[in-house]
């Protein structure tokens, strides 16, 4: 009878599988970190703002959505938080801002979350949602208690619609700024520009109709 021969394994071997282990475990937040650290450094030596022209056009399409109204008017203080976001939004230093350093979002394609916190940070200094990169966590915030559901129809300049904003389980998520009334106008970071400059529908132009759930508006409150 043979005996077939065993394959016997090294301890170096073993070690060498172990350190390995260890190293893949531990590459990837370091990686992480590593680029996150790249992209603030990126942050603070490009500019990020729009060029004045690109700019003042942007402002022109937004002015066309205010029938009868200016983009400096005053409001009813009722409408004082959502008219606030609306002020931030189109502010120099926000309306399309380069969204592709923001760290942690895959090079600003998924930086719809990020951009709507920077308003909300300039406009009420504060960002709503645990993680402020995830749509959910913005949601569950408005949910309870930091936002007001509203139907589209009762909407104005400065308040939030939100894509597939009821589906936790199959919406392919995305946030922006109602820059009209009836929210006939949003603003939202472009996943193709990498710039918080798309001007779209409610519906965000159909870019999300291929999955479950619907646009869902919301205005922001203050306690």
């Amino acid at each position: 009878m043979t005996t077939q021969p065993r394959f016997k394994v090294s301890r170096n071997f073993l070690v060498t599988v172990g350190v390995l282990g260890v190293m893949a475990i531990g590459f990837k937040p370091a990686f992480k970190l590593a680029r996150a650290t790249y992209d603030n450094y990126k942050a603070s030596t490009t500019t990020l703002t729009m060029p004045e022209s690109e700019y003042q056009q942007l402002l022109k399409t937004i002015q066309a959505q205010q029938p009868q109204q200016t983009l400096e008017q005053a409001v009813p203080q009722e409408f004082a938080i959502s008219e606030k976001i609306f002020k931030a939004s189109i502010a120099p230093d926000l309306l399309g801002r380069i969204s592709r350093y923001e760290p942690n979002t895959s090079s600003g394609l998924l930086a719809c979350a990020a951009m709507v916190n920077k308003v909300f940070q300039k406009a009420l200094n504060r960002t709503i949602g645990t993680n402020t990169l995830y749509v959910p966590s913005m949601v569950e915030d408005f949910d309870n208690g930091q936002g007001k559901r509203l139907e589209q129809s009762q909407t104005r300049r400065g308040d939030i619609a939100i894509a597939n904003g009821t589906d936790y389980e199959n919406g392919l998520w995305h946030i922006g700024i109602c820059m009209s009334d009836r929210c006939g106008l949003v603003l939202s970071n472009s996943p193709e520009t990498r710039k918080f400059d798309w001007l779209s529908d409610a519906n965000f132009d159909g870019a999300f109709d291929h999955n479950p759930g619907k646009t869902t508006f919301y205005r922001v409150v203050v306690k």
